[in-house]
């Protein structure tokens, strides 16, 4: 008899304890300073649920150390703990922020006709001399390596050359060579506004050209490799104040 009184005691004293520690508060969800309804709340600790009114307004049983979860449609999930402070309060105020949707880029593309065929279908039929069956299907015709184009000007017959090259082999690299020399110089231009050599540098537009074909003694393909475009700039601008304009040359930088 005196065990079960006891374990009563024991139990009353468990009872009023928790329900000393545990009440229904009162919240508000504002949703960049207006209320906001329909707000699903719910005790993670207890499982009790409950959502907020027109005026933004909820009640739900907490204890401190629980855990309040809001979600909404239109807003970021957000979880609370109730501290003391928070259980205390005679009105627990809650802001939510907006949920950002992010779509995946769509590029739109050309409206396709009626007699499109998928080329992965039906691929279109390969039309050339060998399909055609002609004579010369199967001839390679020969690169002409005998003209080039020289950064001085003009167009300079390699044939011609006395004692500079001998034999195909020397004719076709020196070809190469200066075929990427002339990309490089191409590209430098591309690099560089027409309005930074007409307004910085005072370059007639019609002598930017030859004037790119003047620095190239000063190694500007060399930094261009380099990816230093700074050296390439201060070469330019010290270049420009001996450039003279009124010789006129001929450009073999090639134009789009």
């Amino acid at each position: 008899m005196k065990n079960q009184l006891l374990l009563y005691s024991f139990l009353f004293c468990a009872f009023a304890y928790s329900q000393e520690h545990k009440k229904t508060i009162t919240g508000k969800v504002f949703f960049e300073g207006d209320v906001i309804a329909d707000v699903h709340i719910i005790n993670k600790n207890s499982n009790i649920g409950t959502n907020t009114s027109d005026l933004g307004l909820f009640e739900i049983p907490v204890a401190i150390g629980d855990t309040l979860a809001f979600s909404h449609i239109n807003i970021k999930h957000k979880t609370i703990a109730i501290t003391k402070a928070v259980f205390n309060q005679e009105v627990f105020i809650v802001d939510v922020e907006d949920k950002t949707y992010v779509l995946d880029e769509v590029t739109l593309g050309k409206a396709k006709s009626i007699f499109f065929v998928d080329p992965e279908i039906m691929p279109p039929p390969t039309v050339n001399a060998k399909t055609l069956h002609l004579p010369y299907a199967n001839t390679i015709a020969k690169k002409d390596y005998a003209v080039v184009k020289f950064r001085s000007g003009g167009v300079v017959s390699l044939d011609n050359l006395i004692n500079a090259l001998n034999g195909n082999n020397k004719r076709r690299k020196q070809l190469e060579k200066i075929t990427l020399e002339d990309n490089r110089l191409a590209k430098i231009r591309k690099y560089f506004t027409d309005d930074f050599f007409i307004t910085d540098l005072n370059i007639k537009q019609e002598s930017i050209n030859p004037f790119l074909n003047y620095c190239y003694k000063k190694n500007i393909i060399n930094y261009f490799n380099k990816n230093d475009n700074l050296k390439i700039t201060k070469i330019l601008m010290q270049e420009s104040k001996t450039f003279p304009q009124d010789k006129t040359e001929i450009s073999l930088i090639k134009k789009d």
